[in-house]
């Protein structure tokens, strides 16, 4: 007995250093995060469907100091199209729709006839065809379009950018559509469906002390300058089936536990259409993105390791930071933390080595740093973020860095002509056009409703 007290007592103690080892990894990790990356959000840390870790920081409102809790409300972004989907299959489970249905039996008014060749398999696996909600018009008011009627018009009467089923490409688009699917088939509105389908069964999965909401977080985004700033409310799209909608940590869990382990929202076949939608069958991602929004989901089904985090806080952090808690979760190790987020670092070295140095020397600085994000993107990201800040004249200096450094793409010369007009240089807007066009006749730009052919818009 002697033996088995002294044993018990040694395990005991390896338990709770163990655990506070973890704790503390758990809490160093984000402790890099908030410092570095401005974090403010809710965490969830789960294994063998039991929490080992849960976290709130910062502020969902730096003015009320209002504290971000378990319970506050997070807009989800693009995780909405897992809800979405579910939505749609269980339509499908009900006799409602066949997922080989075309959406020329739904009369949504597409014009050309590939449109209405389009499925809805194709529709939930991004083959559709459909380009994204982005265009030149939905960027000039996103808060115009205030439903899913409203938003469907944008694209109706476009081209696809290729045959149905023949590529995928992430459409927000598609998941408009289908929006639009269900609520003729189920002759519903989306958001009562997926309250009454959805979120109402899954919270029955929730202690008391886990239900319930706070405050709604507000969104901010986190400036190449390093500073954090309210996002203004007229840049903030509307809530739709392709991302938005509002939930808290746990109700976000409770839906994934409903689906995966519990299997009460889907039939098996339909569950097995959902897992498709991924290629890695050992674990289910699904993350969101926007201004003033990061959200991320990393289920790992090999390890039993599930991650759940919601920030109010832009520049992906959630998904940098989920996949360093997950990997904390499984191996005791994650990759090194970045200083700074990419577009940040680009400012910093722009500001640090000058106009001439930063085109000979930024792209190797960049890869010594180790950022994986496509340096186009980073320096695109930074050029857009100084024209909405009132900065358009300096954003042409790095919208000339790309299209030198990628002179066979008419997107980037889209971008210098956004710069050029934003700027107030209209010829040069023009001129730096016609070089889009003349490598892609077809193209129409992002920016410009026009086609930068009209001086004011």
């Amino acid at each position: 007995m002697k033996v088995f007290l002294i044993c018990f007592l040694l395990l005991s103690s390896y338990w709770a250093t163990a655990k506070t080892e973890s704790e503390a990894g758990f809490t160093g990790l984000i402790a890099q995060y908030k410092q570095h990356y401005e974090f403010s959000g809710a965490v969830l840390v789960l294994k063998n469907g039991k929490p080992i870790f849960t976290d709130a920081q910062g502020y969902a409102d730096d003015v009320k100091l209002q504290e971000v809790t378990l319970l506050t409300l997070f807009d989800i972004g693009s995780i909405q199209k897992d809800l979405t989907a579910i939505l749609v299959l269980q339509a499908y489970d009900n006799g409602l729709l066949e997922l080989e249905d075309t959406l020329d039996k739904f009369s949504l008014g597409f014009s050309d006839p590939k449109s209405n060749k389009i499925t809805i398999k194709q529709l939930l696996e991004h083959r559709s065809g459909f380009a994204d909600v982005f265009t030149a018009e939905y960027r000039k008011n996103p808060r115009k379009y205030t439903n899913i009627a409203e938003t469907l018009d944008i694209l109706r009467r476009q081209p696809l950018l290729f045959d149905p089923g023949t590529e995928r490409k992430y459409s927000n688009y598609g998941y408009l559509v289908l929006g639009a699917i269900l609520e003729k088939v189920t002759k519903q509105d989306y958001w009562a469906l997926l309250e009454k389908n959805v979120l109402q069964p899954s919270r029955t999965v929730l202690e008391t002390k886990q239900s319930g909401h706070d405050p709604m977080a507000l969104p901010y985004h986190f400036s190449y300058e390093g500073k954090r700033q309210l996002v203004d409310q007229n840049m903030l799209e509307h809530k739709s089936p392709a991302g938005g909608g509002h939930l808290t940590v746990y109700e976000l869990y409770a839906v994934y536990q409903q689906l995966f382990n519990q299997k009460k929202l889907l039939s098996d076949s339909s569950m097995q259409v959902f897992r498709m939608l991924q290629k890695d069958q050992g674990q289910w991602l699904a993350f969101g993105g926007g201004a003033g929004v990061s959200t991320a989901v990393e289920i790992d089904f090999i390890n039993d390791i599930w991650v759940i985090v919601l920030a109010n806080i832009d520049r992906f952090v959630a998904e940098e930071l989920s996949s360093r808690l997950r990997s904390l979760a499984v191996s005791g190790q994650y990759a090194r933390v970045q200083q700074l987020p990419a577009t940040l670092f680009a400012y910093q070295q722009y500001q640090e080595l000058g106009d001439k140095l930063f085109v000979t020397q930024f792209d190797a600085v960049y890869k010594k740093a180790g950022y994986q994000t496509f340096l186009g993107k980073t320096i695109t990201d930074l050029a857009r973020e100084l024209i909405a800040a009132g900065n358009a004249e300096n954003s042409i200096y790095f919208f000339r860095y790309l299209t030198d450094k990628y002179p066979a793409h008419a997107e980037v010369y889209d971008g210098l002509a956004h710069g050029y007009f934003s700027a107030g240089h209209y010829e040069e807007a023009k001129a730096a056009f016609a070089k889009a066009k003349a490598l892609d006749p077809d193209y129409d730009s992002q920016f410009n409703t026009s086609n930068y052919e009209a001086k004011y818009q």
